[in-house]
């Protein structure tokens, strides 16, 4: 019972933003700007599970935002959706910025424009970090990266998990 008011009550809210963002063009501009502009967690995680796995399936949505709240949980990452999103480290060859989700700085805009696709994303994101709801596939709660299938990074400490979609899940490597 406890869920289903807390998802009723989401679902207002998410509404309410909604409604509310619909009096001007788009969505809030977001990471871009992030050192000016304050996210919520809710919006940090709605925003990566929009810009990562857009046009793939709910599996593919909820597996994006398992990556992202198990690195909350690990020690290596920080420890809020916002910390984990916009994370920025510098890079060992070249020592330009690198974001950890590609989005983050591609240059382009980070505003939500497809809003039933945004509206589905920022549910998943309430569920997600209120509801402690986790994908139902074993070993998805150890997963901490992933990459589109075109894509060779070369991530010695990773192991190969699952794919969903176009995009492969990695676990870290038992040492």
């Amino acid at each position: 019972m406890r869920h289903i008011t807390l998802a009723l009550f989401a679902l207002a809210c998410a509404l309410f933003i909604l409604q509310d963002q619909a009096h001007s063009s788009a969505l809030p501009e977001t990471p871009q700007n992030a050192l000016s502009v304050e996210l919520t967690d809710v919006e940090c995680l709605a925003l990566n599970i929009y810009h990562e796995a857009r046009g793939e399936s709910v599996k593919g949505h909820a597996l994006v935002a398992q990556v992202t709240v198990n690195r909350m949980r690990d020690r290596h990452y920080p420890n809020t959706a916002c910390g984990v999103v916009l994370q920025i480290t510098r890079s060992a060859a070249t020592g330009r910025p690198v974001a950890q989700f590609s989005w983050v700085l591609d240059g382009r805009s980070d505003r939500a424009y497809e809003y039933d696709e945004y509206l589905s994303a920022f549910l998943m994101a309430i569920d997600f970090l209120y509801t402690g709801r986790t994908v139902k596939i074993q070993g998805a709660k150890s997963l901490l990266a992933y990459h589109a299938a075109w894509v060779s990074p070369d991530w010695h400490d990773m192991q190969f998990r699952i794919q969903s979609g176009s995009h492969l899940f990695y676990e870290r490597r038992e040492r």
